[in-house]
């Protein structure tokens, strides 16, 4: 199952809060911001696309609860 929310990180405390979260996903998630497509697990990668807005983030083979921890930055 494959989805996809359109999420923006504002502080250093949501980055850390995100990054502790997608490295805990069973599933994989991939960051897309115009043609740059990271590893949402990849620190330095969400962290070069953050500090240009919103990007949205693809979850793939992801449960509702896992994805669900993400919504709290979601636009």
């Amino acid at each position: 199952m494959e989805k996809i929310l359109t999420v923006k990180l504002n502080t250093l405390k949501d980055f850390r809060e995100f990054m502790e979260r997608a490295t805990m996903l069973n599933g994989s998630a991939r960051a897309l911001q115009g043609e740059t497509n990271v590893d949402a697990k990849s620190t330095l990668g969400i962290a070069s696309i953050m500090e240009f807005g919103s990007f949205n983030l693809k979850f793939i083979d992801c449960s509702e609860t896992e994805i669900d921890k993400f919504r709290q930055w979601e636009v």
